[in-house]
């Protein structure tokens, strides 16, 4: 199984690390897709947008098709200014006296035409002035019954336009070879007018037809708002500077439906990756392989052979996989900043789990370097994962409720904001702030944090408070999966007013003051050891709960004299002592005892031999053979060095009760020959008590017991009793 969790550990972690690439590699995206998880970046990446936009914006500017306003309303307007001419040469042509030049002042003023005298009399005594004006507005009307623009610059080199028609029609896409400009209108006007009105005054003609090219005016109008707001979008979409992303920021969030612009972006991003991929590959798995041998070197070789228990290396490696697991999860699935992702559940979850601290931090420390590897390989966020992990251990105590858990999620999340403002503060302006203290403003204060900051921070604060809430959801997974049980729930059957403990009480209440001493010494004894305390307490309450079924059949609760066994076979009583264990398991699984509380009331006695029993039917055997196994208890043996406590503690209390006129080497032998019975019998081959523990434990409990059992001032009435 311990294999089985390592293995796992290194491909989930090396999975976490490359499931963006490999995901990119096998489902390249398209403009349309929908992104199914945040991609990231791993490290500093720079996405050089005239790079790889530069083509894909000339080329949609090169496609981009301007927009014309048709003006319907040019030919009435050319008219109009031709009717007035004629109007006004006909009241000219009255006068005999200075009307050239009054006739001259207005075609410069209407016309910007400037005529000399000559032309001006040639103008006022030509009579068929109207008939001429009428065929030059008449070619003039059939240039402008087709598409007439200012100039071709809009159009330059593509192949249709729009044209906004007024309503009903619309816009309307048409050929740029039907658009001609207005530089062409205007000589194609001269042409025809010379050949069709070649009999009439070359001067005349020449000054009719230059007022006739003034009213002549382009019946598309370049919309420049529009077109503006249409060249814009184009170049916002291909942008053409260099965006910096640092490791761990979102480069596309999840769920997004992938435009052209993003699809460039991931491009070069899995570009940049490829061209160290098999280097980052070789030591990704490297340093993962190595963490993870390290961390179980640590917990056997050193930090198994110093603590005072045998560390949970089955819950710990399974809690690593939960979080990194977790933890990628939160990174795919939002586009949050890496600091808001809640790293410190995991110390939370392993101390609410077993109460002790010292694997905890170095299950923190390594947790974080392997979340390090997929989250942001960079010496910033590892840190920040490492002090807000530790923080978690140092600030947990003694939480009895659910609701106390977040007192510490506080703690934590503000040393996450303070490590964040440690690390993104502008230690420059800080000086200068402090040096011009006298001289603050909110310009000043902007300096040493601005908006990015106190926003990264806000996010560390929530990754903090959310971190104890989220292992308390957690919890439960673990609980059912890895038979463990959290302090809440312990704490739950730590109370003496429990259904069970009363019923002990009350119907085996002999049993019950054994149980309350066995608690005691076996508490005593886990502190001296450093073994889990609480969970050692709770056992002891609840071992000998099986008693209860038939309590006369145990000496201490046979207080009339009467026993039981008197009338009984040998093998019977066993049988029935030996139920005690089986009675109890059922009865505490009935009120939903966690299993591994129900563990100490099987383990306690292991599979010892009932000696005073065995022997008395070898005794008086008559010639039948007894098998040693039928008086035996099923087991197993104890598997945790609280188990293994009990059934110490257990026995010597027993015991105990049979010395007379205890001393303290009497005391000390009685439990040294318990244990070497007991290491003899190999009741201690499946759990890690070593002769150092040994030592503690005898030590502990000759202390204890004899201050237990130590002699009193003998009174004159028990003097007078005894004579």
């Amino acid at each position: 199984m311990k294999l089985l969790l390592n293995v796992i550990l290194v491909l989930v972690t090396f999975f976490s690390c490359y499931i963006e690439n490999i995901y990119l590699s096998l489902l390249p995206p398209h403009p349309g897709d929908v992104i199914p998880f945040t991609i990231r970046a791993q490290g500093n990446f720079n996405f050089d947008q005239e790079k790889a936009l530069g083509g894909k914006r000339k080329m949609a500017l090169s496609q981009y098709v301007p927009l014309y306003t048709y003006v319907p309303d040019r030919r009435d307007e050319a008219n109009e200014r031709i009717s007035s001419l004629i109007k006004k040469v006909s009241s000219l042509q009255q006068r005999k006296s200075s009307a050239w030049k009054e006739l001259a002042r207005y075609l410069q003023d209407e016309f910007g035409v400037e005529v000399h005298r000559r032309d001006a009399v040639k103008l006022l005594q030509y009579r068929k002035l109207e008939s001429t004006l009428e065929g030059i507005m008449t070619v003039e009307e059939s240039i402008l019954r087709g598409k007439v623009a200012k100039d071709s610059e809009p159009f330059q080199g593509k192949n249709t336009i729009e044209v906004l028609y007024p309503e009903p029609t619309g816009i309307v896409v048409n050929s740029t070879n039907e658009v001609i400009t207005l530089e062409t209108a205007k000589l194609l006007l001269q042409e025809k007018v010379n050949q069709l009105f070649w009999q009439v005054d070359s001067d005349v003609l020449n000054l009719l037809l230059e007022i006739s090219l003034t009213t002549l005016l382009p019946n598309l109008e370049y919309d420049h708002t529009e077109n503006d707001k249409r060249i814009e979008s184009i170049i916002q979409r291909y942008p053409l500077k260099v965006i910096t992303f640092g490791p761990g920021d979102t480069l596309v969030p999840s769920r997004k439906i992938l435009v052209e612009e993003d699809v460039l972006l991931l491009s070069a991003y899995q570009e940049e990756e490829k061209t160290n991929l098999y280097g980052d590959v070789a030591w990704i798995l490297t340093a993962i392989l190595l963490i993870v041998v390290f961390y179980n070197l640590l917990l056997s070789k050193i930090l198994g052979s110093v603590w005072q228990k045998k560390p949970p290396n089955h819950l710990l490696l399974a809690s690593l996989i939960i979080t990194i697991f977790i933890l990628k999860a939160c990174l795919l699935l939002t586009p949050l900043p890496i600091v808001v992702v809640p790293f410190a559940f995991l110390p939370f979850l392993l101390i609410l789990l077993q109460n002790e601290r010292t694997s905890v931090a170095w299950t923190t420390v390594m947790g974080a370097m392997l979340v390090c590897l997929f989250a942001g390989r960079t010496l910033e966020i590892l840190l920040f994962f490492i002090f807000g992990g530790l923080s978690a251990v140092l600030v947990t105590f003694k939480l009895r409720k659910r609701i106390h858990i977040l007192l510490p999620s506080l703690v934590v999340g503000i040393i996450n904001a303070a490590i964040i403002m440690a690390f993104t503060m502008h230690w420059e302006s800080v000086v200068g702030f402090l040096m011009g203290w006298q001289k603050v403003g909110a310009g000043s204060l902007g300096e040493v944090l601005n908006t990015t900051s106190l926003t990264c921070m806000g996010w560390a604060f929530i990754g903090g408070i959310v971190a104890g809430p989220f292992a308390i959801l957690v919890l439960p997974l673990l609980e059912l999966s890895w038979h463990t049980a959290s302090t809440f729930r312990l704490n739950k059957f730590a109370d003496l007013q429990h259904p069970l403990l009363r019923d002990l009480l009350t119907k085996a209440p002999a049993t019950y003051q054994h149980t309350m001493t066995v608690a005691y010494l076996a508490q005593s004894v886990g502190e001296a050891i450093g073994a889990n305390t609480l969970l050692l307490r709770i056992g002891a309450y609840y071992h000998d709960i099986g008693k209860m079924v038939d309590p006369k059949l145990f000496t201490e609760n046979q207080s009339d004299g009467e026993n039981p066994h008197d009338d009984l076979g040998w093998q019977e009583s066993a049988n029935l002592i030996i139920n005690h264990v089986k009675y109890g398991e059922k009865r505490a699984q009935e009120f939903g005892v966690p299993d591994i509380i129900v563990d100490f009331i099987s383990q306690h006695h292991g599979t010892q031999l009932m000696e005073y029993f065995y022997n008395k039917a070898v005794e008086n055997s008559q010639g039948i053979e007894f098998d040693e196994e039928d008086f035996r208890y099923p087991g197993p043996k104890p598997q945790s060095i609280e188990a293994a406590i009990l059934m110490i503690v257990d026995a010597v209390e027993a015991a105990s009760r049979s010395i007379k006129e205890p001393t303290r080497e009497k005391i000390d032998n009685m439990i040294r020959l318990l244990i070497v019975k007991r290491i003899e019998d190999g009741q201690f081959d499946e759990c890690h008590l070593s002769t150092h523990y040994l030592g503690k434990i005898v030590q502990t409990l000759v202390d204890s017991m004899e201050a237990a059992l130590h002699s009193r001032v003998t009174y004159s009435w028990q003097n007078k009793e005894k004579k």
